[in-house]
């Protein structure tokens, strides 16, 4: 895989993602994705991205629910 910023070259490795919301931060460990052997910038392939997208949105629900409950 080439680098979308620099273009060169990038390997599979385990990567961190942090994202950080108004209630919560999550951080997630040994996420797959490339890694630039150059300026070391990371992409996370479409599939993880999307579980990774559905598991943030039922999080958000969830604390929206605990939220409302303790009204």
């Amino acid at each position: 895989m080439e680098c979308l910023k620099c273009y060169n070259d990038m390997y599979l490795h385990y990567v961190e993602l942090k994202i950080e919301r108004e209630d919560y931060n999550l951080e997630l460990k040994k996420i797959p994705g490339y890694v630039c052997t150059e300026c070391k910038e990371t992409y996370i392939e479409e599939d993880e991205m999307s579980k990774i997208f559905e598991t943030v949105e039922g999080l958000d629900k969830n604390i929206n629910n605990i939220k409302q409950k303790k009204l």
